[in-house]
């Protein structure tokens, strides 16, 4: 595979124009369904399978899983900060610095997958709640430079989950 499928195997986030009620209930049954699917990817395998790479430099698989809980966390606050304050900067992250830490490289993927689980129930169950109007809040993200409207941070938490969920399958050939 070319590094540009490696790295991005199923293309660059790129948000629609809009998004109908019912694409925003498919995103949201979407998201519900991912902390079972790295569960299932990740049952069984070996302390060996957790230091594989989906391309040479990459992270590792236990760094994969546990930057996806990070950064649905990082999702999660993003929603209710943009839909508690007036005017909102993203939170954001040094994501490859947080991937590096000891911690990231070392912890058993359980409590990552864990937190996935319950971050998922949370952030949809908050999603469930939302009006139409919620979605047309957002936040400005300092590092991508733009604003986004929840509709599309909605849209891109479903990209982020399947884009490292592809990633997972390339290191452990599934």
């Amino acid at each position: 595979m070319e590094l540009q499928a490696l790295q991005y195997p199923i293309g660059k986030w790129n948000p629609q124009e809009t998004y109908t009620w019912e694409e925003i209930q498919e995103r949201i049954a979407l998201l519900k369904t991912f902390p079972s699917k790295y569960r299932a990817i990740t049952n069984g395998i070996s302390e060996e399978d957790l230091l594989k790479q989906y391309r040479e430099g990459s992270w590792t698989v236990r760094q994969v899983v546990n930057h996806v809980a990070d950064m649905h966390i990082l999702h999660y606050i993003r929603f209710k900060h943009a839909l508690t304050e007036e005017s909102t900067e993203g939170v954001v992250a040094k994501i490859d610095a947080w991937a590096n830490l000891s911690e990231a490289q070392n912890a058993p993927i359980d409590f990552s997958l864990t937190l996935l689980e319950g971050t998922h129930q949370r952030w949809t169950y908050l999603l469930e709640q939302m009006t139409a109007e919620d979605f047309t809040k957002g936040y400005y993200h300092p590092l991508r430079k733009i604003y986004i409207p929840l509709t599309d941070a909605l849209d891109m938490g479903v990209w982020h989950s399947q884009h490292h969920l592809e990633h997972l399958k390339i290191a452990l050939g599934k």
